[in-house]
């Protein structure tokens, strides 16, 4: 199995492929379809799931767009549909184009298992930077994806919608902390980190 990120430019959103070679998983296709797409296709994988940490509309943008060539799955937590049903309002407040609000086909729930051939991906439900922010950990890997729940020595913002930081603050330090300390962490921006190092050096929130 092989994760592979692709860093889109709507505002730099980071967004994962992870693949078997034949079929992948896309965690986060916020923008760039196009681009997207022709990276899979260059693999020669066919989607299975599309799987969103969150619906802010920097982490949606290509997801009808894959969906309906694909034919994938999509799936988010139930918390952040009025987040997914705002997206335009969101994009619109930074000068930026509509996006294609894509149809939600699955809710998870916290610490629910998704089965990808041979490898689980278990639901974190993180609520802080919006309420239906979630991160994906897969055990096996070693990995986390975090959206933008925690990043490289930041963490994420809390301004938003339906945003909390004491809810942040609990998930990053209940949740994630007490994964593994050589979990490699990507998050929807920026570059990847473990959790170890964030429990040393995150200035915000830090053993």
């Amino acid at each position: 199995m092989q994760i592979e990120r692709l860093t889109l430019k709507l505002l730099a959103e980071n967004c994962y492929i992870y693949h078997n070679e034949k079929e992948c998983v896309v965690f986060d296709p916020g923008s760039d379809y196009e681009y997207i797409k022709a990276h899979i296709e260059k693999k020669n994988l066919s989607v299975k799931m599309i799987l969103l940490t969150h619906c802010h509309f920097d982490h949606v943008g290509a997801v009808s767009d894959l969906k309906e060539y694909y034919n994938a799955k999509v799936m988010c937590h139930k918390d952040d549909l009025l987040m997914l049903k705002s997206a335009n309002k969101s994009a619109a407040s930074y000068g930026l184009m509509p996006v294609k609000i894509p149809v939600i086909d699955e809710f998870f729930n916290d610490n629910d298992i998704i089965y990808f051939n041979e490898t689980e991906l278990k639901v974190i439900h993180t609520p802080g930077h919006s309420a239906g922010s979630v991160c994906f950990y897969a055990e096996n890997d070693k990995f986390l994806i975090s959206g933008d729940t925690l990043f490289l020595e930041s963490v994420g913002r809390t301004d938003f919608p339906s945003g909390s930081q004491v809810e942040l603050e609990k998930s990053i330090m209940n949740k994630l902390y007490i994964l593994p300390d050589d979990t490699m962490v990507l998050p929807g921006h920026g570059f990847h980190t473990t959790i170890k190092h964030e429990k040393e050096y995150n200035p915000f929130i830090h053993v």
